[in-house]
């Protein structure tokens, strides 16, 4: 039989990850100082932090940070935090206000960026390389803010250098928000409206591009997540605003994503330019996000379930720590080097919530195994407290890069609220 997570666990740890979500939200008494950049930020009301550990890539990465794709990710577990932390939902309901308003302020298309880099006043001559270049900050303006990955927890623009652009954290905002407006009034009204038509608009207008994946690792591509996070954006839109230029466009991207399917393991390739076999654990965290029953990109469909197949096969047999284990700690891809190359809490908790909601769908019984499995991983490796880091090492399995990453907290609230669903429709 497949181990089985604690029921108490996972309500002590439901309870954590609320918890530490909503302090990375519109977390206005915390100060970050970036000795080397003299830089000081105060996060701004709305802001959703990617963490709120201070670190300096020492070793721990500096993500302190707004990041338009893991604060949409934390948008879409705001109805899981809410129902784990009941006495919370006057906080969540003026946090969704707060963060359209947010959103807003950051994507104007009348703000312009600044004509110099503004730490170049106090930054100390080691950090210097690292300051963005004048050029791209006073190009900023109009629909260029949409393909920032992140901005200052203020509000600012990123100063730093980063991966840029980036094409889905519109398309996950704009979806997270009409599903949303489903559930809670905040989400709803002219704001919301403005700023789901203006992410669709963006999205419509780069559906398709190439861009940097999620990951943000070079070269730009047309990467799976990608390429679902939009189409999943434009088909919602599409039936939300009864548009029919985003239902063609929706339609397009259907057919392109189909360019990416694997003739090696049956699944998606990472993108329509890998090769034939490379598959990501972020396709399915796409798939997951989309959340969809039936057509092409459903969970339960047979390219999706043979994506997951192929690399929880792949990593069950990479990394040392998943030696006799029932089912495998997960990370990103095959070659993933970034801090040595580990599985990621965000992706084992996304497999997770994917075989849940795949047994709440079809009453498979192998596939609620499966998700219980991963669970008892993770309960495995998670730390004590609330936090959950973002990846777990490959050799010991302790606790790797960022100690407290919020996409983690968001992911295990969703797996969580997946396997509810679950149960009740045993």
């Amino acid at each position: 039989m497949s181990p089985r997570p604690d029921p108490d666990w996972i309500e002590t740890r439901r309870r954590g990850a609320a918890r530490a979500l909503r302090r990375a939200v519109s977390a206005t008494g915390l100060s970050r100082h970036r000795t080397g950049f003299g830089w000081t930020v105060v996060p701004a009301p709305g802001a959703i932090l990617a963490s709120t550990r201070v670190a300096s890539w020492d070793p721990e990465p500096d993500y302190f940070h707004h990041w338009t794709r893991d604060a949409a990710i934390a948008l879409a577990a705001i109805p899981a935090a809410m129902a784990a932390e009941p006495e919370a939902a006057a906080f969540w309901r003026q946090a969704v206000v707060d963060h359209i308003r947010f959103s807003l302020a950051i994507s104007d298309p009348n703000r312009r960026g600044p004509e110099l880099n503004p730490l170049k006043a106090t930054a100390t001559g080691a950090f210097r390389p690292y300051l963005r270049p004048d050029a791209e900050l006073a190009a900023l303006g109009g629909p260029a803010w949409l393909a920032e990955p992140r901005c200052a927890a203020d509000g600012g623009p990123d100063l730093e250098r980063w991966g840029r652009p980036q094409f889905d954290g519109p398309a996950l905002r704009a979806a997270a928000l009409i599903r949303l407006g489903e559930l809670m009034p905040e989400a709803q009204g002219p704001e919301a409206a403005r700023l789901i038509a203006r992410d669709l608009d963006f999205t419509l207008a780069m559906a398709g591009a190439p861009c940097l994946g999620p990951w943000e690792e070079d070269p730009a591509r047309r990467s799976s997540f990608t390429l679902i996070a939009q189409w999943d954006a434009l088909d919602l839109g599409a039936r939300h605003l009864g548009r029919a230029d985003l239902a063609e466009a929706a339609a397009r991207l259907a057919g392109l994503i189909a360019g990416a399917a694997d003739p090696v393991t049956g699944g998606w390739r990472e993108s329509l330019e890998a090769a034939p076999g490379a598959l990501d654990a972020a396709t399915v965290l796409a798939l997951v996000q989309a959340g969809r029953i039936d057509g092409p990109f459903a969970l339960t469909a047979v390219r999706s379930r043979a994506t997951m197949a192929a690399l929880e096969a792949l990593f069950a047999g990479l990394y040392p720590l998943n030696l006799g284990r029932a089912a495998p700690a997960l990370g990103r891809w095959a070659g993933d080097v970034f801090f040595g190359g580990n599985p990621w809490f965000p992706v084992t908790l996304g497999f997770a919530e994917a075989h849940y909601r795949i047994a709440a769908a079809t009453g498979e019984a192998a596939e609620f195994d499966r998700a219980e499995a991963l669970m008892a991983v993770v309960e495995d490796l998670a730390p004590e407290g609330d936090d959950l880091p973002e990846q777990a090492d490959r050799e010991t399995g302790a606790p790797s890069s960022c100690l407290g990453l919020s996409w983690s907290a968001a992911a295990y609230l969703a797996a969580a609220a997946a396997r509810d669903q679950a149960l009740a429709s045993r």
